[in-house]
């Protein structure tokens, strides 16, 4: 225990995220982090996440129940399956499904696990609500999280939230709060460089005053899988890695005709191609592939990506950090959620390639591939800002962040106008 937690006295912090990987990956290294410097940290969410939770050590507490059993979740699902894929469905997802059935079905076990282990802070990752509504219930402070590579992105996303918002509010005896002053009251963490973070994509706002830049420390090992010793035996040739993440390949739209179309335009080409699907995809989808092919199920990506020239993806803000960490250039194809800003910004910053989802074709991808692997402003553009990622306080600037909100006042915020 560090001389400061005894100065101050251990205490106890619940953490949460939405379902999905994605979520829950960027919120475990601060979660791990706070139990290192000697305190209480449990988990409230999905029940998918148990095993990663207790083998890390924290406690674990089921929360959201099965949104899938919901009917206006059901409801939300058909409606979207008539819209394509682009912004406006991800505004509709976000407004209703994120912050209107999410929160809704979050509450009231977040305020049940806080009544029961009393924490002191709740800390959430941005696209889980609850956590802001049972914290003020509970009279303590939240810290947020934010999972997007881009703040406005996030602003974005919150369109609409507070007609969803507001309604759970008031069911728990909470004023509404138009505004979502409450959303980012007391503290805000991210972990994308400045530059990026920070780059207009034309949505009016501002970030919150709230929001601290630190450095990412990378959750992508919570089984037990490692770097496969074929890896050291690669050719002496550029090293491709194609991965969709963890949410597209479950979408049928996507897998596995993306992958399939990657593949296509890349293994013909003088690189060792590797392709990962997800823990429970079977690699027998695509086929018999040439020896320079290596399609996996998962590789921790912090393992793997420093032995890459080139990480051909969907623009998931998880995997576009760690390319940034890793100063690896980038073809991208976005598929859903703030993909679109990341490829947008990738094109502006010149970091690399981006193709759009109707025009992919093999020939697409390879071309893309040839020109970010041929040209070094693309390495040299994602060095700045890997420089600039490397200079951010690390996580201990963030638990001390923590610490002094949790060693606050009591919450009890005052009344929102």
């Amino acid at each position: 225990m560090t001389a400061d937690v005894q100065a101050q006295r251990a205490r106890r912090f619940l953490f949460t995220s939405t379902a999905g990987s994605g979520h829950f990956h960027p919120v475990m290294p601060l979660a791990l982090a706070l139990k290192a410097a000697g305190h209480e940290v449990a988990y409230a969410g999905a029940a998918a996440f148990r095993p990663a939770v207790e083998a890390a050590g924290l406690t674990f507490f089921p929360a959201g129940g099965d949104r899938n059993q919901d009917p206006e979740f059901q409801r939300l699902m058909a409606q979207l399956q008539t819209m394509p894929p682009g912004p406006a469905s991800e505004i509709v997802i976000f407004s209703q499904v994120f912050w209107g059935v999410n929160t809704r079905l979050m509450v009231p076990d977040l305020v049940a696990i806080g009544r029961a282990w009393h924490p002191d802070m709740l800390i959430r990752e941005s696209g889980e609500a609850g956590a802001v509504i049972a914290a003020e219930v509970l009279g303590v402070p939240h810290a947020e999280i934010t999972p997007g590579a881009n703040l406005m992105g996030g602003v974005l996303f919150k369109q609409g939230a507070a007609a969803h918002l507001d309604p759970i509010r008031q069911q728990w005896g909470l004023a509404p709060d138009p505004t979502l002053q409450a959303l980012h009251r007391y503290l805000l963490l991210t972990h994308a460089p400045p530059t990026f973070a920070t780059h207009d994509i034309g949505v009016p706002g501002a970030y919150p005053p709230t929001t601290h830049f630190i450095r990412p420390e990378f959750y992508d090992r919570s089984g037990s899988e490692t770097l496969p010793a074929w890896v050291a035996g690669l050719p002496a040739q550029p090293t491709v890695y194609v991965t969709l993440g963890t949410e597209a390949n479950t979408m049928p739209g996507f897998y596995p005709r993306v992958l399939q179309t990657l593949i296509a335009g890349l293994r013909d080409e003088p690189v060792n191609l590797i392709v990962t699907l997800g823990r429970d995809k079977d690699p027998a989808d695509f086929g018999p592939q040439p020896a320079n092919v290596h399609i996996a199920l998962y590789i921790p990506q912090t393992l793997l990506l420093p032995h890459c020239a080139l990480l051909v993806m969907h623009g998931g803000s998880n995997s576009l950090l760690a390319a940034i960490d890793a100063g690896l250039p980038m073809v991208l194809v976005p598929l859903i959620a703030d993909q679109f800003i990341n490829g947008a910004i990738t094109r502006d910053l010149g970091l690399g390639q981006v193709l759009d989802l109707a025009q992919l074709t093999p020939d697409a991808v390879r071309d893309a591939a040839r020109e970010v692997l041929a040209n070094p402003l693309y390495r040299q553009n994602i060095r700045r800002l890997q420089n600039e990622m490397h200079a951010l306080p690390d996580l201990h600037h963030a638990v001390a962040l923590v610490e002094q909100v949790a060693a606050g006042p009591a919450a009890h915020p005052p009344a929102l106008v």
